[in-house]
This record gives C-alpha cells, sequence and structure tokens, in this order.
C-alpha cells in the first residue's frame, strides 16, 4: 500500500502543531516505497548523484574521528573550513566573502530554514518562482511568510515582467535557483543581472541557492551575489562531492543576517557535524570534474525523450528533467503508469501548483538511465495514439 498525505490532525483531542499542514512528503515517500517493494526497479526519482564519496573525504572522516576531532564545533563551523569556502566564493564566484561572513550549516534545507527564520516576519512576502524546490515556499508559509509565485513556462526562465509586478509593499525576498531543481533550467547571466536591478530598485534580499553550480552544460554559471551584495548565497557538498549524507551546507551573504544565523544556530542545530567538517575541508582541495560526464548523460536522455515526442523544456543544469505528460494525463496518472513498468518518477505537483509535469532524474549511472529510457519508451508506445 502506497503512503497517501494523512489529513493533517484534526481529531479533537490532536497535539500536532498546525505549521505541519504546509508540508506534504507523500510524493516522496512514495517513490521510495517503490524503490523499496519492485522486484528490479528503475529509480529515476532520486535527486542524488551516481557517485560514492571519494576515498580522500572518507578517510579525512576516519581521521578526524581518530584525532579525536569529535567535540562540538563553533556554532558557524571550524575556521578552516570557512576560510577556504570564503576564498572558493572569491575566486570562482565573485562574491565578496570572508571567513567571517560564512556560516556551515547541516545540509542546505536546515540552512534555507535558518535564514527564514534570520530575516522572515510573520506577514513578509516572499517571492518564488514556479516549478520550485519544495521547501522555499513551504518553509516560509510555516513561519508566516506569503508565498508569491511566479510561473516561468513555458520556457521556465523567470518572467520580468511578471516578477515585477508580483511586487508589493510587503515583498522582503526573491528565491532564486539556478540550475534549477527540477527543471534543469540554467538562468542567463543577463536575467540574472535584470533580477538584481529589480531587487535594487526594491530594496529587497536575494536567496540564490547554488548547490547544482558544477552541473552546468551550455552557460557558464552566473552568481547573482558577485553584483548584488543583498545576496545570501547557499551552497554544499551534497551533489559535486557526492557527499548527501554528511550534511554540510554553507550559506554568504550580509553580515547582519550571517550574525543573526550564527544566533539561531547556537539554539537550533549547536553546530554542524565536526567530522563531516573536516571532510569537506578536504574535499575542496581535491576538485572532481563531472560536467562532461552528466552532460552526456543529458544528452543521452534528452535524445530519446525527443525521439519518443515527448517535450522537454530547461534540462541546461542539474540532473534533472521536468517535462510534459503527454496525452493531457495528469502527472499522478503517468507517474502510475510508469510505476507498471517499475519506473519510478516524482509527480511534478511535488514542485509546483501545476499537475501536468513530472520530474525525472539521470543522476544514476548509463545502465540505469538506458533501462529507463526502454522503460518509457515502452509507455510511451502503450498510449493511445
Amino acid at each position: 500500500m502506497l503512503y497517501t498525505k494523512v489529513r493533517k490532525f484534526k481529531t479533537q483531542m490532536s497535539f500536532i502543531s498546525h505549521r505541519l499542514d504546509f508540508f506534504d512528503s507523500g510524493d516522496f515517500r512514495n517513490a521510495v516505497h517503490r524503490r523499496q517493494t519492485f522486484k528490479n526497479p528503475i529509480d529515476l526519482s532520486i535527486g542524488i548523484p551516481e557517485e560514492l564519496t571519494a576515498e580522500h573525504i572518507k578517510a579525512a572522516g576516519i581521521h578526524a574521528i581518530q584525532h579525536d576531532k569529535t567535540t562540538y564545533a563553533p556554532a558557524n563551523g571550524i575556521p578552516e573550513l570557512r576560510a577556504a569556502l570564503a576564498e572558493k566564493l572569491r575566486n570562482e564566484n565573485g562574491v565578496p566573502a570572508t571567513a567571517d561572513t560564512v556560516t556551515i550549516v547541516p545540509g542546505l534545507t536546515t540552512g534555507q530554514l535558518l535564514v527564514y527564520l534570520a530575516i522572515l516576519d510573520p506577514g513578509d512576502e516572499v517571492i518564488v518562482f514556479d516549478p520550485y524546490y519544495p521547501p522555499y515556499p513551504h518553509l516560509a508559509s510555516m513561519v508566516g511568510a506569503h508565498v508569491v509565485y511566479c510561473s516561468t513556462l513555458p520556457t521556465f526562465q523567470p518572467d520580468l515582467p511578471t516578477l515585477e509586478a508580483s511586487i508589493t509593499n510587503r515583498t522582503k525576498l526573491i528565491v532564486i535557483n539556478s540550475p534549477n531543481n527540477p527543471s534543469g533550467v540554467v538562468y542567463t547571466e543577463a536575467t540574472l543581472r535584470k533580477i538584481a536591478q529589480i531587487a535594487e530598485h526594491h530594496n529587497l534580499l536575494v536567496i540564490s541557492d547554488e548547490i547544482y553550480e558544477h552541473f552546468v552544460y551550455d552557460v557558464p554559471h552566473f552568481s547573482i551575489g558577485s553584483i548584488y551584495p543583498n545576496t545570501i548565497t547557499m551552497n554544499g557538498f551534497s551533489k559535486e562531492y557526492a557527499m548527501t549524507g554528511w550534511r554540510v551546507g554553507y550559506i554568504s551573504g550580509p553580515s547582519e543576517i550571517i550574525e543573526a544565523i550564527n544566533e539561531l544556530q547556537q539554539y537550533v542545530v549547536m553546530s554542524s557535524s565536526t567530522i563531516a567538517q573536516h571532510a569537506a575541508l578536504e574535499a575542496l582541495k581535491h576538485r572532481p570534474n563531472l560536467t562532461q560526464k552528466y552532460r552526456e548523460k543529458r544528452d543521452f536522455v534528452m535524445t530519446h525523450m525527443e525521439q519518443m515526442g515527448i517535450e522537454v523544456h530547461g534540462s541546461g543544469g542539474s540532473f534533472f528533467t521536468f517535462f510534459k505528460a503527454p496525452n493531457d494525463m495528469t502527472d499522478l496518472e503517468f507517474v502510475e503508469r510508469a510505476a507498471e513498468h517499475e519506473l519510478i518518477l516524482v509527480p511534478g505537483r511535488a514542485f509546483s501548483r501545476l499537475h501536468g509535469f513530472v520530474r525525472l532524474s539521470y543522476g544514476a549511472d548509463l545502465p540505469t538511465l538506458h533501462r529507463g529510457m526502454t522503460a518509457l519508451e515502452k509507455l510511451i508506445n502503450s498510449l493511445p495514439k
């Protein structure tokens, strides 16, 4: 039996906070359930790279344990890692960071919550481009902010006139994610410069989630924080370094905001894992280059999907495609039909207010992608013409 959304605890004796009304992880739990129960699953649902954590990173974690680097770290992270990340941000992204304007967080989802707690009051408005990574709007709603959604159809690029029209005197923040999860779209430098101009004109903050910055295939990655000082740049080690389970992210931004996040961290998480931070510091010394490998996987998937007549936009970065379900099917209908072929996908409604799109991840290895394209073709061919 698949997991479904539990209607949020409306019994007379409920002790559960209404904050949970903003969350529904059922679509992701359904994917996990299928992964565990299918005899031979083809999992193109999960947002992780195929690589395993490199040996030198694991060795650094083991070394930290063996040399008793296992006590609390400072709330904002170990100084060596913050200094190394500030140097990376300055040299690679053009973001004017220092060790004091970088803070280490136990993963970017926790980081997102900490940022919201630091800057948002009830009634503040947050602009989120649709489709989106689910914590962006839902965590904002949970802390009492009002989310304003900006559609990006049909290309998944931000529509700047719509953005401008969405701003009110209560708007405080624009959330950007490029390369994007789930669409794979990469915002152009020209677009990001215009967003910076709009934000500056209205005195707004910008959050820029750049966790997929090294999965960009057609144009250079551009960091909006290099041109707009009121940017909160977020990144981490999960994707590029295949460290999803280590839970190491980092945030850089205006010193006032970073200091507020550090204050919150002292009470909310105390500190990120000291062991994982030492492993992350070692990771920075040996950077992998995955761009060509993932470009080839992107091209393989895109070529096959286009041959099947599937409409795809975006897919210039990250390792996701967000495609329109054919034959006017809903996302749930298509995902259920895919499951009949043991192909696991995620319905687009997990990432959007739209119900006609489906997310496919090509983070998996090439043999799995071959199986996935074969199963997808069988599904497409079985649909009425």
